[in-house]
């Protein structure tokens, strides 16, 4: 798959936009008014850590879903080319800063006998596979 990059300039409007999401947090931990006197820096800190997570596992889950929503229903197997359904299974997934829960989409090849994870497109010819093609005798 290619990978894509986002230009450091998009980067910057990314996080400049999500920047103006923190008059909405400051709002709701503290309403119009905002801290009183007796709020450190402490806990504001832990509003913005807690709100940054929350903003990560909501971007991810939201792109991550995204992603496997534009997979075939039906991929095919690839060892032997048979479509297999796709079907999902949680798994926790670490991110820098906290964990999320991912449905991830996982098949199993009932001739093969083996599960893999979909892809949107196929390896290029001399990449490494995670499991080597098995022979025909090994089945």
């Amino acid at each position: 798959m290619a990978r894509c990059q986002l230009s450091p300039q998009q980067l910057q409007d990314i996080r400049d936009f999500a920047a103006q999401w923190g008059k909405i947090i400051s709002r709701r931990a503290f309403g119009d008014a905002g801290p009183g006197q007796n709020v450190d820096f402490q806990v504001m800190e832990d509003i913005a850590h807690a709100a940054a997570t929350g903003l990560s596992e909501g971007v991810l889950a939201t792109l991550l879903g995204q992603q496997a929503d534009t997979l075939a229903a039906e991929p095919p197997c690839p060892d032997c080319g048979r479509a297999c359904p796709v079907r999902r299974e949680e798994r926790p997934l670490a991110f820098r800063g906290g964990q999320l829960r991912q449905s991830e989409p996982v098949c199993h090849c009932p001739d093969c006998r083996r599960d893999f994870f979909p892809s949107t497109a196929p390896a290029a010819s001399g990449q490494p596979r995670l499991q080597p093609r098995r022979a025909a005798d090994d089945r």
